[in-house]
């Protein structure tokens, strides 16, 4: 009983949500967007972003490098098996980002801007985390 009962209360809940504001009795011309802050794109929270998504990107290079030394090892990733072609993919991936969180920047999504260069550099950091525990 007590998940119908859920079930009607969201249901009707986004129904409620549906309604337009003119419907509701709100003016529209009264209803405005909060005031966005306006900052620039590369500003010190964006550089330091950057920053650590490269540091990130750096550590998984040299640890896998160095893992690879050890006897018996190997790269699991074809593409990554040559040392020049893993950093041209590491610089790509690091200017992909900055490309994208300017893009979200001119749309107005900065928050997103502000955490895609990590959301992208996690992955480097877990996979460099993982190849400094290997040892000879």
């Amino acid at each position: 009983m007590a998940t119908k009962l859920r079930a009607l209360f969201l249901a009707i809940a986004l129904g409620l949500c549906l309604i337009p504001s003119t419907l509701r009795g709100a003016d529209p011309a009264v209803i405005q967007s909060p005031p966005t802050t306006l900052h620039h794109f590369m500003d010190a929270q964006n550089i330091g972003a950057f920053s650590l998504n490269a540091i990130m990107m750096a550590a998984d290079l040299a640890t896998t490098r160095r893992a690879l030394q050890v006897p018996g090892t190997h790269e699991e990733n074809p593409l990554m098996r040559s040392q020049g072609v893993a950093i041209v993919m590491k610089v790509g991936v690091v200017g992909a980002g900055i490309g994208i969180a300017y893009m979200l920047h001119k749309t107005g999504h900065h928050r997103a801007e502000r955490l895609l260069p990590i959301f992208m550099g996690m992955p480097s950091a877990i996979a460099a985390a993982h190849n400094a525990g290997i040892h000879p």
